[in-house]
Protein backbone atom coordinates (compact mmCIF):
# COMPACT_ATOMS: atom_id res chain seq x y z
CA UNK A 1 0.00 0.00 0.00
CA UNK A 2 2.71 2.24 0.41
CA UNK A 3 4.43 1.45 -2.30
CA UNK A 4 1.66 2.35 -4.29
CA UNK A 5 0.47 5.48 -2.19
CA UNK A 6 4.34 6.59 -3.17
CA UNK A 7 4.32 5.82 -6.84
CA UNK A 8 0.77 7.83 -6.88
CA UNK A 9 2.24 10.99 -5.40
CA UNK A 10 5.88 10.83 -7.59
CA UNK A 11 3.36 10.74 -10.98
CA UNK A 12 1.11 13.58 -9.60
CA UNK A 13 4.09 15.64 -8.67
CA UNK A 14 5.93 15.12 -12.18
CA UNK A 15 3.04 16.93 -13.83
CA UNK A 16 2.62 20.26 -13.71
CA UNK A 17 -0.67 21.84 -12.29
CA UNK A 18 -3.41 23.53 -14.23
CA UNK A 19 -4.18 26.45 -12.35
CA UNK A 20 -7.35 28.17 -12.96
CA UNK A 21 -7.27 32.00 -13.32
CA UNK A 22 -7.14 34.19 -10.21
CA UNK A 23 -9.88 36.45 -10.09
CA UNK A 24 -8.91 39.18 -7.83
CA UNK A 25 -11.25 40.38 -4.51
CA UNK A 26 -13.09 43.59 -4.60
CA UNK A 27 -10.36 45.62 -2.46
CA UNK A 28 -7.39 44.63 -4.78
CA UNK A 29 -9.98 45.46 -7.95
CA UNK A 30 -10.25 49.25 -5.88
CA UNK A 31 -6.30 49.26 -5.20
CA UNK A 32 -4.92 48.37 -8.82
CA UNK A 33 -7.18 50.85 -9.91
CA UNK A 34 -6.30 53.80 -7.82
CA UNK A 35 -2.60 52.75 -8.06
CA UNK A 36 -2.45 52.49 -11.35
CA UNK A 37 -4.46 54.98 -12.51
CA UNK A 38 -2.95 56.33 -15.50
CA UNK A 39 -2.56 52.98 -17.72
CA UNK A 40 -5.86 52.16 -17.32
CA UNK A 41 -7.04 55.58 -18.09
CA UNK A 42 -4.69 55.25 -21.32
CA UNK A 43 -6.46 51.92 -22.25
CA UNK A 44 -9.87 53.93 -22.38
CA UNK A 45 -8.14 55.83 -25.31
CA UNK A 46 -6.65 53.43 -27.47
CA UNK A 47 -8.69 52.70 -30.48
CA UNK A 48 -8.67 49.45 -31.92
CA UNK A 49 -7.55 48.59 -35.34
CA UNK A 50 -8.96 45.94 -37.44
CA UNK A 51 -6.39 43.00 -37.19
CA UNK A 52 -6.99 40.25 -39.62
CA UNK A 53 -6.62 36.72 -36.83
CA UNK A 54 -3.61 34.58 -37.59
CA UNK A 55 -5.59 30.76 -36.68
CA UNK A 56 -2.23 29.42 -35.74
CA UNK A 57 1.59 30.50 -34.33
CA UNK A 58 2.77 30.10 -37.19
CA UNK A 59 0.15 32.50 -39.22
CA UNK A 60 1.50 34.76 -36.29
CA UNK A 61 4.69 34.99 -37.29
CA UNK A 62 3.57 36.67 -40.10
CA UNK A 63 1.73 39.11 -38.41
CA UNK A 64 4.60 40.35 -36.15
CA UNK A 65 3.86 43.54 -34.12
CA UNK A 66 5.95 45.89 -32.69
CA UNK A 67 4.80 47.23 -29.33
CA UNK A 68 6.62 50.31 -28.32
CA UNK A 69 4.02 52.91 -26.61
CA UNK A 70 0.55 51.29 -27.01
CA UNK A 71 -1.16 48.77 -29.42
CA UNK A 72 -4.84 48.73 -30.31
CA UNK A 73 -6.96 45.46 -32.26
CA UNK A 74 -10.11 44.72 -32.91
CA UNK A 75 -9.98 41.01 -34.03
CA UNK A 76 -12.46 37.65 -34.49
CA UNK A 77 -12.00 34.58 -33.32
CA UNK A 78 -11.52 31.54 -35.21
CA UNK A 79 -14.05 28.82 -35.74
CA UNK A 80 -11.92 27.07 -32.42
CA UNK A 81 -12.01 30.29 -30.43
CA UNK A 82 -8.89 31.06 -31.14
CA UNK A 83 -6.21 34.28 -32.04
CA UNK A 84 -2.88 34.68 -31.64
CA UNK A 85 -0.55 37.21 -32.16
CA UNK A 86 2.93 37.61 -32.54
CA UNK A 87 4.35 40.96 -30.51
CA UNK A 88 7.65 41.90 -31.24
CA UNK A 89 9.15 43.56 -26.95
CA UNK A 90 11.87 46.10 -27.97
CA UNK A 91 12.56 46.47 -24.49
CA UNK A 92 14.16 44.70 -21.45
CA UNK A 93 12.14 44.06 -18.52
CA UNK A 94 8.67 45.07 -20.07
CA UNK A 95 5.71 46.04 -18.33
CA UNK A 96 2.82 46.56 -19.85
CA UNK A 97 -1.70 46.41 -19.09
CA UNK A 98 -3.24 44.40 -21.47
CA UNK A 99 -7.11 45.26 -21.63
CA UNK A 100 -9.34 42.58 -23.46
CA UNK A 101 -12.85 41.35 -23.29
CA UNK A 102 -13.41 39.92 -19.81
CA UNK A 103 -14.54 36.31 -21.22
CA UNK A 104 -11.47 35.90 -23.12
CA UNK A 105 -8.08 34.17 -21.31
CA UNK A 106 -4.68 35.63 -22.37
CA UNK A 107 -2.00 33.48 -22.35
CA UNK A 108 1.50 34.80 -23.10
CA UNK A 109 4.44 32.40 -23.32
CA UNK A 110 7.78 33.20 -21.96
CA UNK A 111 5.92 36.14 -19.71
CA UNK A 112 4.44 36.57 -16.34
CA UNK A 113 1.19 37.66 -15.82
CA UNK A 114 1.36 39.47 -12.39
CA UNK A 115 -2.31 40.43 -11.63
CA UNK A 116 -5.18 39.34 -14.33
CA UNK A 117 -8.91 39.86 -14.65
CA UNK A 118 -8.98 43.09 -13.03
CA UNK A 119 -12.02 45.88 -13.68
CA UNK A 120 -11.20 48.77 -15.28
CA UNK A 121 -13.12 51.26 -13.49
CA UNK A 122 -12.34 54.11 -15.80
CA UNK A 123 -14.37 53.03 -18.67
CA UNK A 124 -16.92 50.46 -17.49
CA UNK A 125 -18.54 51.10 -20.59
CA UNK A 126 -16.06 49.59 -22.75
CA UNK A 127 -16.11 46.29 -20.42
CA UNK A 128 -12.44 45.22 -20.29
CA UNK A 129 -10.75 42.87 -18.35
CA UNK A 130 -7.17 43.94 -17.21
CA UNK A 131 -4.23 41.72 -17.62
CA UNK A 132 -0.49 43.08 -15.98
CA UNK A 133 2.03 41.82 -17.72
CA UNK A 134 5.94 41.52 -17.82
CA UNK A 135 8.47 40.59 -20.08
CA UNK A 136 12.31 39.63 -18.85
CA UNK A 137 14.16 40.27 -22.28
CA UNK A 138 13.32 42.02 -25.63
CA UNK A 139 12.28 39.32 -28.35
CA UNK A 140 8.70 38.27 -29.89
CA UNK A 141 6.52 36.80 -27.84
CA UNK A 142 3.10 34.76 -28.56
CA UNK A 143 -0.02 36.18 -27.42
CA UNK A 144 -2.87 33.18 -27.43
CA UNK A 145 -6.25 34.72 -26.84
CA UNK A 146 -9.29 31.99 -26.39
CA UNK A 147 -12.79 32.88 -25.92
CA UNK A 148 -15.90 31.63 -27.85
CA UNK A 149 -16.18 30.67 -31.45
CA UNK A 150 -15.97 33.49 -34.18
CA UNK A 151 -16.32 36.09 -31.31
CA UNK A 152 -15.54 40.01 -32.14
CA UNK A 153 -13.06 40.53 -29.34
CA UNK A 154 -11.32 44.13 -28.60
CA UNK A 155 -7.67 43.98 -27.34
CA UNK A 156 -5.98 46.91 -25.97
CA UNK A 157 -2.01 46.82 -24.99
CA UNK A 158 -0.76 49.91 -23.04
CA UNK A 159 2.79 50.26 -21.21
CA UNK A 160 2.50 49.81 -17.35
Amino acid sequence: MKKTLSALLTIAASYPAIAAPQIPSDAEIQGRNTYFITPYKATCDVIPVNQPTANTPDEAIQLEQIFDKTLGYSLTLNAKGQAYIQLAIKEWNEKMVFAVNPDVKLTIKGADINGQYITNKYCLEKNLALHHVNTHEWGSYLVELQGKPNQLISLRIVKE
